[in-house]
């Protein structure tokens, strides 16, 4: 596998998007249930990045997460997600919505 520091493009270019140690996690009626657990990528201009797992092993959740479409009232998010140079991390709706469709979207 390949660490997100060795996939840098030569000149160590800032990567589009940045997520370090990404956790979400969910209050339910049963507890917590930790979706995503650390998670860590850089995605450079130019590239393109899939993201494949077994049912239920966080991918949905990473990408909502990442465009800011979880509920706050049930979902617990930290770490770090940085779009283009913006910290998104605690982002205002206004703001994920100018975003949203402009520089990111998910198919």
């Amino acid at each position: 596998m390949t660490k997100p520091e060795d996939a840098a493009p030569a000149g160590g270019a800032e990567a589009f998007l940045s997520v370090r140690d990404l956790y979400v996690r969910f209050s339910t009626e049963d507890g917590i249930v930790k979706a995503v657990d650390g998670l860590s990528f850089d995605l450079h201009r130019g590239q393109t990045l899939g993201i494949v797992g077994e049912s239920g092993s966080g991918k949905s959740v990473t990408n909502l997460t990442v465009l800011g479409l979880h509920n706050p009232a049930t979902t617990e998010v930290a770490g770090e997600i940085v779009l283009d140079g913006q910290e998104l991390t605690g982002a205002s709706n206004r703001t994920l919505e100018r975003l949203r469709g402009n520089k990111m979207a998910m198919i």
